[in-house]
């Protein structure tokens, strides 16, 4: 079956380059004009954690052309009605969409083209776009993937196997979950997004901890409010973060400190959200990533005012009102300790 890629930067552009690689059959989409011609021209070059440089087709949104078969969709959540927009007209009988995003887009996406045609994917490995026709891998990680309705089914399997070529690939049976527990884990990448600090240094400050675990307490409740089972993934234990006691409180600073040392580990040592206020200077995803669990807090009486606060941060940062830097958590911190 022919692999379309729509949206090939980071999290896409690996994805796809690996499977090229692997002898697949690969059409990476892009609305960036100079990247689909790199790709055209140069092939695709990954650097990092692996190099390697991998021929490969490409084209803009505009030339795509169905019926289409298997499409991984890695767009930025804001992007994902634009991209359904090109996508869904094309659909056909074997379609099936893969969403590599971050956010809670699989819904929206069903609500679209048929839940029969959509798979849930988590993705946990980092990689950054650095230009024109070229990737960094950011480190290890994998896969989850999973049923809208949590069944396992033989297109699973198939994927697993697949995707095996790229990362390693966990299949289950609640990728919901999974998908809570990374949109409650986006507080603490928002909240080194807004220092200029690696993702380790900001997790095992000391100082900043009971902050850190007080924002991830708050998705937590909002989880729960809303009947989640949520999962753990890497060293991340999410329902360590409503501690009542010193002890809870000593096993909650032990997650954060296990994940600072996973993250000294990686080539990509600060966040994607970081990258996009301090990098690339673009609007973040923040309001579907905390802004969606604060929401989602919102209809079940959850109060979120931490996550609220580092909505607002991110937000005057993208409007060039807010610099970057350690004082951001200062003011975080400060609110914590009045509430």
């Amino acid at each position: 079956m022919a692999i379309t890629i729509y949206g090939a930067g980071a999290i896409g552009g690996l994805t796809g380059a690996y499977l090229a690689r692997a002898g697949e059959d690969v059409l990476m989409v892009d609305k960036v004009v100079e990247h689909v011609h790199a790709m055209n021209r140069r092939g695709l070059k990954i650097t990092g954690a692996a190099e390697f440089t991998v021929p490969i087709r490409a084209c803009l949104p505009e030339e795509l052309r169905g019926p289409l078969g298997l499409v991984f969709l890695a767009v930025k959540s804001q992007d994902t009605d634009a991209a359904l927009d090109v996508i869904a007209p094309q659909v056909g009988p074997d379609t099936i969409l893969v969403s590599l995003q971050n956010g809670m887009n699989p819904p929206r996406i069903a609500a679209r083209i048929g839940s029969d045609k959509v798979v849930a994917a988590f993705v946990n490995f980092g990689a950054d776009w650095h230009g024109p026709g070229h990737i960094e891998h950011g480190g290890p990680g994998g896969f989850y993937l999973g049923e809208i309705d949590g069944s396992l089914t033989d297109r699973i399997d198939r994927l697993q196997r697949l995707l095996s070529n790229v990362h390693s690939v966990h299949v289950t049976d609640n990728i919901f979950g999974y998908l809570w527990a990374k949109q409650i884990d986006c507080s603490l990448l928002f909240a080194q997004a807004v220092t200029d600090e690696t993702m380790a240094d900001v997790f095992s400050n000391k100082r900043f901890q009971p902050l850190l675990i007080a924002l991830l307490g708050e998705g937590v409740m909002a989880a729960r409010a809303a009947g989640v089972r949520l999962e753990s993934f890497d060293t991340f234990e999410p329902l360590k973060m409503q501690p009542s006691n010193e002890d809870e409180m000593a096993a909650a600073r032990a997650v954060l400190d296990r994940f600072a040392d996973r993250c000294r580990s990686r080539v990509k040592v600060r966040s994607g959200p970081w990258r996009d206020l301090a990098v690339r200077r673009r609007p973040t995803e923040i309001d579907h990533l905390v802004g969606w669990v604060i929401s989602e807090g919102k209809k079940r009486g959850i109060a979120m005012p931490l996550n609220e606060h580092l909505v607002a941060q991110v937000k005057e940062i993208e409007q060039g009102k807010r610099r970057r830097g350690l004082h951001n958590l200062e003011d975080l911190e400060h609110l914590r300790k009045v509430n």
